[in-house]
């Protein structure tokens, strides 16, 4: 919950449910850290609502052992509280939390949504995290596909990020009636508070003028993203635009510096970083001219919807991105969303710069996007329709 995403995909929703008269108990792992900053304005956003927030904190640098622990310590909770309350619902994100909603709907037929967000098991393998010749993980990964036909076939309904994913899984599971029990709700953004024409602008980076053609990435570096790739196209679109410079808004202070190490004094002299509150975030998209990032091109990721994507597109900048990722062949080809990489080459990434130029001089609404498609509003009212289905 204190975590970006989860003030940005969690808490709008269950704060929308409690006022429409739900009464709803949040259980979630914290990391510390993020914690002691973030608390307190989750909690005024909770307030006088019927909402109950229990967490336990964990370490990141953990082993399966310790994930493992967590997640028994949610199970008990979770318990505790079926024994205690009239539940009438429970709400999974994600694989590891629907090992208990799977539990309860056998043990107590307590309806379980299974909020499936990505393919969890096979980003694991796919980001480096788990390794394929490593008996334990495969162990880990057969599992967890093992389980995902399982939450499909018991769950009393299923969310998937992405229609792209949504088509995999009703030709991999013909025998479960997914297309009957599942709704596409992809992560949406707040577009009262990502909105350019009413958000003060943050003070420039010293080096940045309001002359620049400013593109910016937002969020966290490694895994998934490819940052290399992303600053070789901005440097290969500088012989294009002179003025471009880039602003990476990121809290990651590991990863960053070991990337930039790469490149000369000079090439670095375009190449700026920030760190920013999620609060703030609106406020340095609103610096920025385009918006930009790349992502690693796999399977898992047919299943993806970035945040950063609606949060840019709210607040009307164009997107740099690459194929391959979620539904990003729909929203950029049918509905002009800014520019698609086919590949991370200095050839393409010259073409793409040329693109770009003649991209700008059109006058595209992007924000009409993002208010058709990923409005959180509308994401509300379709989780409201799913949990009056349920719980009745």
């Amino acid at each position: 919950m204190s975590d970006p995403l989860g003030q940005s995909q969690i808490l709008p929703y269950v704060v929308s449910l409690a006022q429409q008269g739900y009464c709803i108990t949040v259980l979630s792992c914290e990391k510390p850290s993020v914690l002691r900053t973030e608390k307190h304005v989750i909690d005024e956003q909770i307030k006088g609502l019927s909402i109950e927030w229990k967490f336990i904190e964990y370490n990141e640098q953990g082993n399966f052992l310790t994930r493992f622990n967590y997640v028994k310590q949610l199970q008990t909770i979770a318990e505790q509280l079926v024994s205690t309350k009239n539940i009438s619902l429970t709400h999974c994100r994600s694989y590891l939390s629907a090992l208990i909603g799977l539990k309860l709907k056998k043990q107590k037929g307590i309806p379980f949504l299974f909020d499936m967000r990505g393919f969890w098991a096979d980003e694991r393998i796919e980001g480096g995290i788990w390794k394929k010749n490593d008996p334990l993980h495969y162990i880990f990964y057969r599992y967890f596909k093992l389980k995902e036909k399982q939450f499909l076939k018991h769950a009393d309904f299923i969310i998937t990020l992405t229609n792209a994913s949504l088509r995999y899984l009703m030709n991999k599971f013909p025998d479960i009636p997914i297309n009957e029990k599942a709704e596409v709700i992809p992560c949406c953004t707040n577009m009262e508070r990502f909105d350019a024409a009413k958000t003060k602008k943050a003070l420039l980076p010293q080096g940045i003028s309001e002359n620049d053609l400013l593109l910016i990435y937002t969020g966290s570096i490694g895994t998934w993203y490819y940052t290399k790739e992303m600053i070789d196209c901005v440097l290969a679109w500088k012989e294009f635009i002179p003025n471009i410079k880039l602003l990476i808004l990121t809290k990651d202070k590991n990863e960053l510096p070991l990337i930039l190490n790469n490149y000369s004094v000079s090439q670095k002299k375009i190449i700026f970083t920030e760190s920013a509150s999620y609060s703030d975030v609106p406020s340095y998209l609103a610096l920025a001219k385009a918006a930009i990032y790349f992502i690693k091109p796999v399977f898992s990721k047919i299943a993806s919807s970035p945040t950063k994507m609606a949060e840019c597109w709210a607040m009307d900048l164009p997107i740099i991105t690459n194929k391959g990722i979620g539904d990003n062949d729909l929203y950029f080809n049918k509905h002009k969303g800014g520019i698609l990489l086919s590949e991370f080459t200095e050839e393409e990434y010259r073409r793409s710069a040329q693109t770009f130029l003649e991209l700008i001089k059109n006058n595209y609404s992007y924000r009409d996007i993002a208010m058709t498609h990923f409005n959180n509003k509308k994401a509300a009212a379709t989780y409201l329709n799913i949990y009056n289905a349920l719980s009745s």
